[in-house]
């Protein structure tokens, strides 16, 4: 499915960055939302040198009202919009009895809060485009980690708003796609302390992840396993949660 007009969030680096630079190849005028301009400036000149269109807007996605203005100026200067995606993310890493309330909510608000603002602003032009959201959530969202406890709260936080709003927004033509990686290799996770068996797994590519994602939102998944057996994970979980509670304690989790 070739996508025209596009908003990636977090694109200053890593995952969101790997989507953008994606979509443009593919001929999509894209818009890029970030709290680093010296980020987004570097996304945008990689999009530009290989002859792609970028437009940027510094934003914080957790403050709603100057972050509905961004999107807004970003679809007018995109002309449309028929493909939003939610990276915009921090990890705040660390036993939650050692974390500050604010560390901790902080987490919450960009990861939880700010995706749902951004499919806030970003929806009028979905709806007009009969387009796709695509929001990421996380291996974390489908069994906690300890040692990530802001991070799996704001990701199963995520997961459910994705299946709680996905038939209203059908609705109206909206897709609305979650998407559950393993750990990303990406800049989030350097110098982070996360667990021992998280830091000694594999990574998943960034361009794995594009790819695999965009796939599953032209087929019109409503959600999207990387790879794909994090499902079996997820299955897990529903039926037998204490397993994975013994394989984090006999591993290391």
């Amino acid at each position: 499915m070739a996508w025209r007009h596009a908003i990636v969030t977090g694109s200053a680096s890593g995952i969101g960055r790997a989507f953008a630079q994606a979509l443009a190849q593919q001929g999509a005028v894209v818009g890029l939302v970030d709290v680093s301009a010296d980020g987004l400036a570097a996304t945008a000149d990689s999009i530009r040198a290989n002859g792609g269109r970028a437009e940027m807007r510094v934003a914080d996605v957790s403050a709603a009202a100057p972050l509905a203005t961004a999107i807004e100026e970003l679809v007018s200067a995109l002309g449309g919009l028929d493909l939003v995606i939610n990276c915009a993310a921090i990890l705040g890493p660390g036993e939650w009895a050692n974390q500050s309330p604010d560390s901790f909510e902080r987490v919450i608000r960009i990861d939880l809060i700010g995706t749902a603002n951004v499919l806030r602003a970003a929806l009028p032009a979905l709806k007009r485009s009969r387009g796709a959201a695509v929001c990421l959530a996380s291996t974390a969202a489908v069994h906690g980690w300890p040692g990530l406890g802001a991070y799996s709260a704001a990701k199963f936080g995520v997961a459910g708003f994705c299946d709680a709003v996905r038939p209203e927004l059908a609705r109206d033509g909206v897709l609305l796609t979650s998407v559950f990686p393993l750990l990303i290799d990406t800049p989030l996770l350097q110098g982070a302390d996360i667990p021992r068996i998280l830091r000694q797994g594999r990574r998943l590519p960034p361009d794995v992840v594009v790819q695999k994602t965009l796939a599953g939102v032209a087929r019109r998944r409503p959600r999207v396993f990387i790879p794909g057996s994090v499902r079996f994970v997820a299955a897990l979980h529903g039926i037998a949660p204490s397993l994975l509670d013994w394989y984090g304690r006999r591993f290391g989790l």
